[in-house]
């Protein structure tokens, strides 16, 4: 993402805001793993937020309206055109758009409207295509790479399809 931006011209700066990463240990995780890539990649990043509690990404979710994803991609999305306004920046992105399992539509809608909102540009590229060579990347770095997208409900359905296929191959052993 950031090579592709600076390829474009852009002067990248970089914020960690998730408020749905559970548990703490995990955010922790990967903020480790940002300020690694940081100093690996010589990005800029701005100062790490005051902690957010997975309570603010529920009490999102308890609003109702959007489904979680949504509703994770609008406080993010908010929050990044927010701080690049605050910040002086006219764009703004986010590195969800590199990664094949999120909902690139949902997230080019919510970014161009927080975007409108605050007066940046939503910056939106599909970089699917690149995501075997970002994690590569990552890997080449020694990067933490999480296995799932954060929140406490990826989290449970991760365990709970482990458990299963877990199940599934005790029910195929054969008896002794």
């Amino acid at each position: 993402m950031i090579q592709h931006l600076r390829a474009e011209g852009d002067d990248v700066t970089g914020w960690y805001y998730n408020p749905n990463i559970y548990p703490p240990e995990e955010a922790r995780l990967r903020w480790q793993a940002l300020t690694q890539a940081s100093l690996a990649l010589g990005l800029r990043l701005l100062p790490l937020e005051p902690e957010t509690e997975p309570a603010d990404f529920l009490l999102a979710l308890a609003a109702g309206g959007e489904s979680r994803c949504r509703t994770c991609y609008q406080l993010r999305l908010e929050a990044t055109a927010r701080k690049a306004k605050e910040k002086g920046f006219g764009a703004f992105s986010t590195t969800l758009l590199i990664s094949p399992h999120q909902d690139l539509e949902a997230i080019r809608e919510i970014g161009e409207r927080a975007g409108a909102k605050h007066g940046v540009q939503f910056r939106f590229v599909d970089l699917r295509h690149r995501h075997d060579e970002s994690r590569g990347r990552a890997e080449s770095l020694g990067l933490y790479r999480q296995n799932y997208c954060g929140c406490m409900f990826s989290d449970l359905e991760r365990s709970q399809a482990r458990a299963s296929r877990a199940i599934s191959r005790a029910r195929r052993k054969p008896a002794p």
